[in-house]
């Protein structure tokens, strides 16, 4: 099949620009998707700076209430006289209250001599007797001021804090109050809109109390260094295989983008680390990127629209150039050239009527050249005509010549 120049240099045109715009598709895309991932990883370190502010006001909160707590006279004459049926009709009431207004879910009370153990658990009471060895618990004994943490205890993981309990100079007890890891992480989520799932390394944790805490003791082995507290969202499939403590990042991280039925949702975690700096666990985060990433869609689409209407008026620009620069003037070029016998034939010996400027160019002069070729060779044909004889006497044919019989 023969092809034509301009054909040859159209199609590869066409075709480059369309590479052109594929290319351009998939490097927006790439870039999008970076930049979704990008502002994923933000909105995750912007969780884990939440969590570290939502825990920090949690503990003023709890403090705070401790500290009215503390100056009711009437359950400190209760807890005077160890009067655990009182505190636990007095302290009932006010605990659902405060469960209820502030979300708070555990109280304790501990006996001044802490070898004694747990006096009352308001939550709880037949729970009791227990000796506290929590860091926090410790640290308000050795110091005798209000000490706070997020420490795994006997019946939940909690944000804790405990103050000691004084009538004058006189030591009472200590009071405890917390909020459940559970709820603090609901209470995030609605601070950030995000669900949360938290793991932590079962190595520095008792099985029978983790069993009793959740009452889940099969989840026990479900990972080896591992074990999940729950989520926000009530499912285990937001932890995926994470099952060592190594396996946890320093810093937060992105892990993937997951499809859940009409929903784009960025997974990520960061680490949560004890009062010493070590870490002992993982906050997953759940970010809904749906919206974000059908913004990006629409921009991408409107980029790559752009990108085709710009080659296809590139494409049209370079062919109309080829066409009025090349094509015409060669194809004018030729037709002189094929026409040229014919004239020669009928005698039309003058140069052809259809002139067009010469521009000064490589065809330019082509074209001067081979106007200059045809009066030369037009010039001899009228030569010829004039002297039709040889030199040496011979007749000269003239294949031109359509009087000759």
């Amino acid at each position: 099949m023969r092809l034509s120049i301009r054909l040859k240099l159209i199609v590869p045109l066409v075709l480059g620009l369309a590479v052109i715009a594929v290319a351009t598709a998939v490097l927006m895309r790439f870039v999008h998707e970076r930049a979704v991932d990008q502002a994923a990883l933000h909105e995750l370190d912007h969780a884990a700076e939440a969590m570290a502010s939502q825990e920090e006001s949690e503990k003023d909160r709890l403090a705070a209430l401790a500290e009215i707590l503390v100056g009711d006279d009437s359950l400190m004459r209760l807890l005077d006289r160890r009067d655990k049926a009182g505190l636990q009709a007095e302290a009932g009431p006010i605990f659902e209250s405060l469960r209820d207004r502030h979300g708070v879910t555990l109280w304790n009370l501990h006996d001044a001599d802490p070898s004694r153990g747990v006096f009352l658990r308001v939550q709880r009471p037949g729970l009791a007797g227990d000796v506290v060895r929590r860091p926090s618990f410790r640290r308000a004994v050795d110091t005798g001021q209000l000490a706070s943490g997020r420490e795994f205890g006997r019946t939940a993981f909690a944000v804790r804090v405990v103050r000691p309990w004084r009538d004058g100079q006189r030591l009472l007890g200590y009071l405890e109050l917390g909020i459940d890891i559970q709820t603090f992480l609901a209470r995030l989520k609605r601070v950030t809109g995000d669900d949360y799932g938290m793991l932590l390394d079962k190595r520095q944790l008792e099985p029978a109390a983790w069993s009793f805490a959740t009452g889940h003791p099969e989840r026990w082995d479900e990972r080896p260094e591992l074990v999940a507290l729950g989520s926000t969202d009530g499912s285990e499939a937001m932890f995926g295989a994470l099952g060592r403590v190594a396996e946890i990042p320093t810093r937060p991280a992105l892990l993937e983008r997951v499809r859940m039925g009409d929903r784009l949702v960025a997974r990520g975690l960061f680490p949560v680390r004890s009062d010493e700096g070590a870490v002992v666990g993982a906050v997953v985060v759940m970010h809904d990127v749906t919206a974000l990433m059908g913004g990006v869609a629409e921009l991408r689409l409107r980029v790559v629209v752009l990108v085709v209407l710009l080659a296809a008026a590139l494409a049209a620009l370079v062919i109309f150039l080829l066409e009025g620069l090349v094509f015409d003037r060669v194809e004018r070029m030729s037709r002189t050239l094929e026409e040229l016998p014919e004239r020669l034939a009928r005698g039309e010996l003058e140069p052809s009527a259809e002139q067009s400027p010469r521009e000064d160019d490589e065809l330019g002069r082509v074209e001067v050249f081979l106007d200059r070729a045809v009066a030369a060779v037009g010039s001899f044909v009228s030569d010829a005509r004039r002297n039709p004889t040889h030199p040496h006497g011979h007749p000269v044919h003239r294949p031109f010549d359509r009087d000759d019989p």
